[in-house]
């Protein structure tokens, strides 16, 4: 507290101030207010610029948000955000900065720093120096004093993780992205700033808190490359990345409580590297001695290659052959983790026959989506029975000659067997529910669980006590079948889910159905008859379209006509359409073949995709 005498004086001291400038002249008061102008601007400016003396012209952006804030600078390239060539640029983030850390870490179970860097001399100046064009490092707290100031010669210790490397000759920016270790206490982890040296002119664009992608991508105007809490090395030809570090990064198993990364495999666009119907052009990629090929086909753009199908996600990668095909490969998160396995895993139908049922979700069953189709499904049961449970009523409700429309009973139901493999559209299925839930009969929990999964992935929503259908259709195979026969299913069932989808490849179908050879169609509606365990509605016009089409479509091209031949020496085949099995015998199939070679075409030039293979990702 002040004393009563220094209040006196105080007062007394401004007292006279004012007393002596109403003495001064007009001309001494307005040089007065002019010289205590320009002293308390001077003194503001100074204040000011003590103030910002550490904000960095660099902002931290966060994803998912609009806001921005401005680094805290440790020197002065860190301040201009500019490097000459030698330069470091040292970074320090305030504990607001830290908490974006934990709040991208809480969302999404990953977190790094992606910076920007332009590079602002025209020509490369390293040419064949095998020194690095940039370092881009993390600090941390042993890097700095007791007094808050940065330590030297800190960089390059031997001990460091550096993500550093050769600019590339075709672009002028570079975004680098570095991931934090997963940790239960994120907080722990997170570093203190980050530092960036170069040996040229460069820029420090921005700087963004992400959730954390590896791997390279140079599909876009901006190459991207992103790396692990292990550091890497950026080469102007990326045709190797090291995954090994994602198991530090990412969760290595799957469970309802977390699920293993994707792999997205970015396809060149350039048509040179592009297949055609006279050229096959297929990448080839090994991951930790898996050899994996994928197909470049004009109309796909990526593939995606779930940890899960993999033998060693986190290895080693290599572009083996036509690397030109592939633009890109990143292994990012895939969030499904919840408490129920209701949304899919992406993926190309390649790699959905030898995905391992341990990295499932679930003891019962998996669910994958198409990676090039939204709201196709594919279900993978343990057996015929699980299978069963989800689809066997509704197989007799769509589809059994009998049966349709009709909703048996589960005593009705025992005793019976739907298919080995199934295939619905969303419009049959919204029926299924819409009717048990006007007759209220009770479905078991699978059925239910089918319902939320539908609604929960868009091919339904709800309309009141019923539900609505918004397109798309499921598939379902089993693993009690040989894989032989998974194989061939997998591909029936497919083509079934792009007849549900594509009004156009429906016309076309229609129009090969009524002008193909009519004793082979008649040939085929026998054997549809003539089978017992089919049960087809051979009445059902758009059914009888849609598995003409499989049926001649899950094989290969060139094993069409085989395939009926054989169909046409079964003896029950024999015995009920004896005079058209002479028939497909003695033309040895020529009227499937022919109709196979049409629709083959079509869809190579719509799909990419051919007779027998619906994917695009071969082993």
């Amino acid at each position: 507290m002040f004393s009563g005498d220094f209040i006196k004086n105080v007062r007394h001291f401004f007292r006279g101030i004012i007393i002596g400038i109403k003495r001064m002249s007009k001309a001494k008061k307005r040089f007065f207010i002019i010289v205590s102008l320009f002293i308390v601007v001077n003194i503001s400016i100074i204040c000011i610029m003590f103030a910002v003396r550490n904000r960095s012209r660099v902002l931290l952006e966060c994803y998912g948000s609009a806001e921005t804030s401005h680094l805290f600078a440790l020197d002065a390239p860190a301040r201009k955000g500019f490097l000459k060539a030698g330069d470091y640029a040292d970074f320090k983030f305030t504990s607001e900065q830290k908490a974006l850390f934990s709040q991208i870490y809480s969302e999404y179970d990953t977190v790094a720093l992606t910076v920007r860097l332009s590079f602002e001399d025209s020509e490369l100046q390293h040419n064949n120096s095998t020194d690095s064009d940039f370092y881009f490092g993390f600090l941390t707290a042993e890097d700095f004093s007791d007094k808050g100031k940065i330590k030297q010669n800190i960089y390059y210790d031997g001990r460091r993780i550096l993500v550093q490397g050769k600019r590339l000759a075709d672009a002028d920016k570079i975004d680098l992205s570095f991931a934090i270790q997963k940790n239960e206490n994120i907080e722990k982890v997170i570093p203190e700033g980050f530092f960036i040296s170069t040996a040229s002119k460069c820029s420090i664009v921005a700087a963004c808190v992400v959730p954390a992608v590896l791997g390279f991508d140079l599909s876009g105007e901006v190459p991207f490359f992103g790396f692990s809490c292990t550091g890497g090395v950026v080469r102007p030809e990326m045709r190797t990345f090291d995954f090994s570090g994602g198991s530090m990064i990412f969760p290595v198993s799957n469970t309802v409580k977390s699920t293993m990364p994707e792999l997205v495999v970015k396809l060149s666009g350039n048509p040179e590297y592009k297949a055609s119907k006279e050229r096959a052009v297929r990448g080839e990629i090994n991951l930790g001695g898996e050899k994996l090929f994928v197909n470049n086909v004009s109309v796909a753009d990526e593939v995606h290659l779930p940890g899960g199908a993999l033998k060693t996600p986190f290895s080693r990668l290599d572009v083996v052959s036509n690397a030109e095909c592939i633009s890109a490969v990143l292994m990012r998160s895939t969030y499904l983790a919840s408490p129920q396995v209701l949304l899919p895993v992406k993926t190309d139908p390649g790699l959905i026959i030898k995905y391992k049922s341990s990295a499932w979700r679930t003891l019962d069953y998996e669910i994958f989506e198409w990676d090039r189709f939204s709201k196709i499904l594919f279900f993978d049961t343990r057996n015929y029975a699980v299978q069963d449970r989800f689809f066997r009523r509704m197989a007799y409700f769509v589809e059994k000659q009998g049966y349709k429309g009709r909703l048996l009973t589960n005593e009705e139901l025992e005793g019976k067997h739907g298919y080995n493999a199934h295939d619905y559209s969303a419009d049959s299925m919204a029926k299924f529910f819409n009717k048990a839930s006007d007759m209220g009969l009770q479905l078991n929990y699978e059925e239910e669980l089918l319902k939320m999964i539908l609604l929960r992935n868009g091919l339904f929503e709800e309309d009141g006590e019923h539900v609505k259908s918004l397109g798309g259709g499921i598939v379902s195979i089993s693993q009690e079948s040989a894989e032989w026969l998974r194989t061939t299913l997998l591909a029936h069932e497919g083509w079934h889910t792009i007849f549900f989808r594509d009004e156009e490849f429906r016309n076309f179908v229609s129009a090969v159905y009524y002008t193909m050879d009519p004793d082979s169609l008649q040939f085929l509606i026998d054997y549809f008859k003539s089978q017992p365990s089919l049960g087809y509605d051979v009445n059902d016009e758009y059914l009888m379209h849609n598995e003409f089409m499989a049926y001649i479509m899950q094989q290969r091209l060139s094993d069409v006509g085989n395939y009926f031949v054989h169909l046409a020496e079964r003896g029950s085949v024999m015995r009920a359409t004896p005079v058209l099995s002479a028939y497909i015998r003695e033309t040895k199939g020529r009227g499937f073949e022919d109709a196979a070679a049409a629709m083959n075409d079509y869809v190579y030039d719509i799909y990419g995709i051919v007779c027998g293979n619906i994917a695009l990702v071969s082993r």
